[in-house]
């Protein structure tokens, strides 16, 4: 027979436990944000450190509001590390809407020297953002994200129109 502690203890674990699927169970049938790289600014830079500002606009196709509180990204650019950064900063980003968030990130002068040097050796500039939205709403405390796209393809900006072929 169960005294009124032992009940108490188990009534309330049951309670966690079942709140805990819950919030499982609300991810599972979620769809991951979208997470783009709107801008990259430089801002500030010394002999061996360039800061850039990033602005990342978070995509949101579900029904319920995600409330981040930090973010921790990456950019490469033609798959090598160009710059990284932190921020702890509370957006929340509507259901069914998105909003963006904005952060200092850095890299080393080094880095940046080295990219400069292949841009001149590769025909195409692709980039790829990667990292992890920490949450404040769900039992899924960190969710990962990545995009990627080319910035310049042979020699032109991505996006510009395609003279026509002579026939």
């Amino acid at each position: 027979m169960m005294n009124g502690m032992t009940r108490a203890f188990w009534t309330g674990l049951l309670m966690v436990t079942l709140m805990w699927i819950g919030s499982a169970a609300l991810w599972i049938h979620g769809v991951p944000p979208e997470v783009l790289l709107t801008n990259l600014t430089p801002i500030e830079s010394t002999l061996l450190e360039q800061r850039v500002k990033l602005d990342l606009r978070i995509q949101n196709p579900n029904d319920f509001d995600l409330h981040i509180t930090g973010v921790d990204v990456r950019v490469d650019v033609n798959g090598k590390k160009l710059a990284r950064g932190l921020s702890r900063q509370d957006v929340t980003v509507p259901s069914l809407g998105e909003a963006t968030l904005s952060l200092v990130a850095s890299t080393s002068m080094l880095d940046v020297l080295r990219q400069v040097m292949i841009l001149g050796q590769q025909p195409d500039i692709s980039y790829k953002v990667t990292g992890t939205l920490h949450l404040g709403n769900s039992g899924l405390s960190r969710l990962p994200f990545e995009s990627s796209g080319t910035l310049v393809e042979k020699g032109r900006i991505s996006g510009t129109p395609v003279p026509p072929t002579p026939h």
